[in-house]
């Protein structure tokens, strides 16, 4: 029963991650569209916004895990004595992007949810890569045509 409500919560975390992410990018493609911005300012408003947004889901996860682990009780993670919040978002930055050091690991059914986090970190931080190259075709067709 404990992977069932890691799973639902899995779902949720997801769910709002990529609510995040497309709210983000809505924003930055919004951004891009303003004509009072150079080309250079639009590319890094879209690589920051984009590194804030990844940050924000990644602390979302963050957020999970404790919420798995304290008021779930669906696991506990082996590395440190108990977990403090800086570390579970250093342990959601590391599972999102998939470094995955190894020196803090979940056990129980939270093992579920840092297996599903990287899957979604993946899918979101490709999602950011075709953007980003988008919008610098965008920008750099828009460039050479006012230059010839």
């Amino acid at each position: 029963m404990t992977e069932l409500y890691a799973f639902a919560l899995a779902l949720v975390l997801i769910f709002a991650a990529v609510m995040v992410h497309y709210e983000a990018l809505r924003l930055l493609s919004a951004g891009q569209a303003a004509k009072a911005l150079s080309p250079q300012l639009k590319i890094l408003l879209v690589i920051f916004g984009l590194i804030i947004a990844h940050v924000v889901e990644a602390g979302l996860f963050a957020v999970g895990y404790w919420v798995g682990d304290r008021l779930l009780n669906l696991g506990a993670f082996v590395g440190v004595s108990a977990m403090t919040a800086s570390q579970l978002f250093f342990f959601s930055i590391e599972t999102f992007t998939t470094q995955g050091v190894g020196d803090v690991y979940p056990v129980g059914a939270l093992r579920l949810i840092a297996s599903l986090e990287p899957l979604a970190g993946l899918i979101l931080i490709g999602w950011s890569g075709s953007f980003t190259f988008l919008a610098m075709g965008l920008d750099w067709r828009l460039e050479r045509k006012t230059k010839a």
